[in-house]
């Protein structure tokens, strides 16, 4: 479904990404790990042409994107659904208009169709009944749930997450990361989950890629990762290990 060869992405003399190669398959739970500053989401911006590389290819879902132009990206952009850091909610919308708000631009539904999906994507999330709350009335962790159903109310064949349990308390943070999973089976997409976090990883990744100033270090599946020799990858686990029994 996505495809890096040998990208490359620098700013001034600064080079972020050195010449990384993976890819994700159809269907498939990917996470990219690293510290602060390893070009994580340097590498999310890249899929969707916010950023495009300095050298080397991005394929996604069997199209080159490298030379797109913003036309062409705009394609591309509705087959990729991105969850950021923060939920980045319109305060002044309730948060059916916020789930809406995508699906009035883009799609052409009638009003039933965009309220009987609104409320879809919303029990998808398991939130319900909040249909007329401002984004300030409810909790931060409800708030990522409905940037996660605006998301998924324009049905994404690819989901990318940039850092999705940053700020959120622990129980907060597994059902979130139980939602990551939940919705990416049941709607059959493909997810590309940025984050520093390995206990999550280890939780509900199918394969992960640890980066490690802007080189892939180690990638492979759970089990593949357990046994990684890298250092980097080992200080990961043993501070997993550590949060999994605090």
């Amino acid at each position: 479904m996505i495809e890096f060869q040998n990208v490359k992405k620098s700013f001034g003399d600064r080079e972020i990404l050195k010449g990384i190669s993976f890819f994700v398959s159809k269907g498939e739970i990917l996470f990219i790990l690293g510290t602060s500053g390893t070009g994580k989401s340097v590498t999310l911006k890249n899929i969707v042409g916010l950023l495009k590389p300095s050298s080397g290819n991005i394929v996604v879902d069997g199209e080159d994107i490298t030379q797109f132009s913003e036309d062409q990206l705009f394609a591309i952009r509705k087959k990729c659904g991105m969850v950021f850091q923060h939920p980045a909610l319109f305060d002044s919308l309730s948060v059916f208009e916020n789930v809406a708000f995508g699906l009035k631009r883009h799609e052409s539904l009638s009003e039933n169709e965009i309220r009987d999906r609104v409320h879809e994507s919303l029990e998808l999330v398991n939130i319900s009944g909040i249909d007329d709350k401002l984004p300030s009335e409810i909790s931060y962790g409800m708030q990522k749930r409905v940037s996660l159903a605006r998301t998924i109310a324009l049905r994404p064949a690819v989901l990318l997450f940039d850092e999705p349990t940053t700020g959120l308390d622990p129980i907060t943070t597994n059902s979130v990361n139980q939602l990551i999973q939940d919705l990416s089976r049941k709607l059959k997409t493909t997810s590309l989950v940025v984050s520093h976090d390995m206990h999550c990883a280890l939780k509900i990744a199918d394969r992960i890629i640890v980066l490690d100033k802007g080189q892939i270090v180690d990638e492979g599946s759970v089990d593949e990762i357990l046994e990684s020799q890298s250092e980097l990858v080992r200080d990961f686990l043993l501070e997993a290990r550590a949060g999994g029994e605090s």
